[in-house]
């Protein structure tokens, strides 16, 4: 185990960030029970004060659903998650992100996909 150990080292593998990525992909998976063309996901950041306030303002919109957040353990590795999901189909960038106050909590939820949206084409045709 210690070999295994070792080489993580070596070619600068963090098993911290894997778990958190995987976390978050596992509960995305889980709660897109087949590719809904209507919906797509939503993530960002937001510090420790800020995190309520997006909870609220997406829980009061009848139409997000599944949110849920995540506190990472800097904002570095918050920011790597977060350029890590956007890669994945039907993942964005909310409009609720917020890079200035350099939080380290990654929130994620389901929006409908606007029929105006740059992407609604590319996304259904």
């Amino acid at each position: 185990m210690k070999t295994t150990y070792a080489l993580s080292h070596v070619i600068e593998y963090d098993p911290t960030e894997k778990t958190l990525l995987e976390e978050i992909k596992k509960w995305v998976d889980s709660n897109m029970m087949m590719m809904d063309n209507r919906f797509i996901w939503k993530v960002g950041l937001a510090t420790s004060e800020d995190i309520v306030k997006v909870a609220g303002k997406v829980r009061s919109d009848y139409e997000c659903k599944h949110f849920k957040y995540w506190r990472c353990e800097s904002f570095r590795l918050a920011i790597h998650t977060l350029s890590k999901l956007t890669k994945y189909p039907f993942i964005f960038k909310s409009n609720l992100n917020q890079y200035s106050g350099k939080g380290v909590y990654i929130f994620v939820y389901k929006a409908p996909c606007p029929s105006k949206n740059l992407f609604y084409h590319t996304l259904h045709y």
